[in-house]
């Protein structure tokens, strides 16, 4: 018998129809909004380290690590929780314990255990918020949408990795990084209240036997996802982390156009993409996506020439149609009581490429220039280029 609690009053499956934006998805994204702002806050906290604890980019390198370690540690308990015990609870309390963590950044004055810890403990609420919220996501959509609830359920962070750094530092510019900080804990909590409304379904894994998630993790297939998403996080993480200090070498201190660019493409292409993804391909579209990404990476090098607006432009309509995309590629096929550790190990992938590689390149940017390691991050997304394009028919269902 399982052992998950199913909602004291569950609604009707959803996905007997084709209809996605039914009242459990509809309140779903509310919940989401919160934790996806508290998250999207810490965009810029390379530039919290550069600006007001003056680390450079090792120590910059080191941080994004500790962060990143610390969220793959979390994700692998959390999504076989998740997928054992019920999605609703962990969203709620994960929610609640990121808000906590978020406010304690106030107290943040030096690159050290404080911060260390509260990365960490940042880390293990998102971790649990996130596997949660995305597993009932996907409970929630008809198997012909799925491409497409994943697009809306990731646009909610794509429209807050927008607004929240240049809420932040519009906030920090006039009162400093403390009420930012108080801020996004807030929105997490605020998430957490929300979330109480959301509709879990019943069960869908009575009867069947619990898989470990070793035995996951063995499947051939999933080992393929998880180093095209490690190769992804090198690249993406490069981008994310490292322009911030590069812009701010070349004297450029108002880092909001590239978020905003950013969240404008991504979310715009997966509101126009929407509808299609599912009917032209999620694996062409991951492949497209991920040229163009591979180009707007390189393109960073040339940050002083191009500008922050248009490089973000070209990395959020990347990342905004490949992420959902792949992981549409993914879960095809994923049984019910696996979804939530497909997910978190997704995750996981992608965030050992962003820690291991935030750290290399850190290493190489002092001592060989920003540029270097765009172009390093460039040649790690043609890698997973490679790796999907030359995957086997016969592969793919392994």
């Amino acid at each position: 018998m399982s052992d998950r609690a199913p909602d004291a009053t569950p609604e009707p499956d959803p996905r007997a129809t084709d209809r996605l934006w039914n009242r459990r998805f509809v309140v779903l994204l509310l919940a989401q909004i919160g934790v996806a702002y508290a998250n999207s806050s810490f965009l810029i906290l390379p530039k919290f380290l550069a600006t007001r604890l003056e680390a450079g980019p090792e120590a910059i390198g080191r941080v994004v690590l500790i962060s990143s370690l610390a969220l793959v540690v979390s994700l692998l308990p959390a999504g076989s929780l998740v997928d054992r015990h019920g999605r609703k609870r962990f969203l709620t309390w994960g929610a609640a314990l990121m808000g906590l963590a978020c406010a304690a950044h106030v107290f943040v004055d030096s690159v050290g255990p404080l911060l260390y810890g509260l990365r960490v403990l940042q880390a293990l609420a998102f971790a649990f918020a996130y596997a949660a919220g995305a597993a009932l996501a996907i409970d929630a959509a008809p198997p012909a949408r799925l491409g497409q609830a994943l697009g809306l359920f990731g646009l909610v962070y794509v429209l807050t990795g927008a607004l929240a750094p240049a809420a932040v530092e519009g906030i920090v510019a006039i009162r400093g990084w403390s009420p930012a900080f108080l801020l996004a804990g807030g929105a997490a909590v605020g998430s957490a209240v929300l979330s109480i409304s959301v509709a879990e379904p019943r069960s869908e894994s009575t009867g069947t036997p619990h898989v470990a998630t070793r035995t996951i993790l063995a499947r051939p297939r999933v080992r393929r996802a998880m180093t095209v998403v490690g190769l992804l996080g090198i690249g993406y993480g490069g981008a994310f982390n490292f322009h911030q200090p590069f812009a701010l070498s070349l004297g450029i201190t108002e880092l909001r156009d590239f978020f905003l660019a950013h969240s404008l493409a991504a979310g715009a292409s997966r509101l126009a993409m929407g509808p299609f993804v599912d009917r032209i391909g999620l694996r062409r579209i991951s492949l497209a996506s991920l040229a163009l990404y591979a180009l707007a990476v390189l393109a960073i090098a040339w940050l002083d020439r191009i500008g922050l607006f248009v490089l973000g432009l070209g990395i959020g309509v990347s990342h905004g149609l490949f992420y959902p995309a792949f992981t549409g590629v993914v879960l095809e096929g994923c049984a019910p009581a696996e979804r939530g550790r497909h997910i978190a190990l997704l995750q996981a992938g992608l965030y050992l490429g962003i820690g291991f590689g935030g750290v290399a390149l850190g290493a190489i940017a002092g001592r060989f220039g920003y540029p270097a390691i765009f172009a390093l991050g460039s040649a790690m997304l043609v890698g997973a280029f490679a790796l999907i394009a030359l995957e086997r028919p016969e592969e793919r269902a392994g």
